[in-house]
């Protein structure tokens, strides 16, 4: 992750194959759009079946605040060892989650500010398949007993994708 010209941050990836010594150019994961689009909190598997490389990350491509704090989760494969990436890429979660507010309410009672984003993420890749696992607040201010406010806040999500 780097920050770009716009001042947003997005995806990138370089290897080296000595061993550290010298490194390929960096090439772009993501899509790349007109609109300011941040990316970030991104996790890499490599499929030891297929050679695929997996990336999973963050995405506020359709935010809909103008502020780009609506996030979705978002999945990128290259069959070509990172030359080059599978466009569009695929949104992973059916639906964004805004871990800044509640529909216009800061602060709000059901996000927990010290604990957000990043917590509980991952991917994995095997065989064809990978399974993106993420945190996301969807269900935020649904009454939970026994939670935190007894508010859901965030919870963990996984997906299977082929």
């Amino acid at each position: 992750m780097d920050q770009t010209a716009a001042g947003t941050t997005d995806i990138y990836l370089s290897f080296s194959d000595d061993n550290g010594a010298d490194w390929s150019a960096r090439t772009t994961v993501a899509d790349q759009l007109a609109l300011p689009v941040d990316r970030f909190n991104h996790w890499m598997s490599v499929d030891p079946v297929t050679g695929d490389v997996n990336l999973s990350f963050y995405d506020t491509r359709n935010d809909t605040t103008g502020s780009r704090y609506m996030t979705d989760i978002y999945f990128a494969q290259s069959t070509n060892g990172g030359a080059s990436w599978s466009s569009p890429n695929t949104r992973v979660t059916t639906v964004s989650s805004n871990e800044h507010d509640c529909g216009g309410l800061f602060p709000c009672p059901g996000i927990n500010y010290g604990n957000q984003q990043g917590d509980y993420e991952g991917l994995v890749s095997y065989g064809g398949v990978s399974y993106p696992i993420w945190t996301d607040s969807r269900r935020q201010l649904e009454s939970i007993p026994g939670c935190y406010n007894n508010l859901a806040m965030e919870e963990v999500f996984a997906e299977k994708l082929k």
